[in-house]
C-alpha cells in the first residue's frame, strides 16, 4: 500500500521539524513549506493526500492559501486542517474560507493523527 502523504506548510520550523518526524513515525510521506510563497511550487511537485496549513504566516496567510488551493480544480477535493496557536481565531472563519477540521497549537498528536485517518480514508 502506497504511503499518504502530507503537505505541511508553517513557518515555525521547530514545529515543522518536529510534526514531520511524528507523522514520519506513524507512516506518513511529508512534504513541507515554510512561507505562503513557496507552497504552489511544492503542492503541484508532490500532490499531497492532505495539507497542514498554518492561518498566521509571513506574506499570504493561511486563509488566502486555503481560498487559491480550493479554488483551483486540480487541487480542490485535497483535504485542509488549519493549525493555529491563535486562540483568538474562530474556528467558523476557517470552515466557512473552506477547511476541512482546524486544531489549536499546542497540537494533541494523536487527535491530529485522528483527524487526518479520517480525512483520508
Amino acid at each position: 500500500m502506497n504511503k499518504k502523504k502530507i503537505f505541511i506548510i508553517d513557518d515555525d520550523k521547530s514545529f515543522l521539524n518536529s510534526m514531520e518526524l511524528v507523522l514520519f513515525s506513524k507512516d506518513f510521506d511529508v512534504a513541507k513549506a515554510v512561507t505562503g510563497e513557496t507552497f504552489y511550487d511544492v503542492l503541484t511537485k508532490e500532490k499531497p493526500d492532505l495539507v497542514l496549513l498554518d492561518i498566521k504566516l509571513p506574506g499570504k496567510d493561511g486563509f488566502e492559501i486555503l481560498k487559491e488551493i480550493k479554488s483551483n480544480d486540480k487541487f480542490s477535493k485535497i483535504p485542509i486542517i488549519m493549525i493555529t496557536a491563535d486562540t483568538t481565531i474562530h474556528i467558523d472563519k476557517a470552515f466557512s474560507a473552506g477547511a476541512d477540521d482546524c486544531v489549536f497549537k499546542p497540537v494533541n498528536i494523536e487527535e491530529l493523527i485522528s483527524r487526518i485517518k479520517r480525512l483520508i480514508k
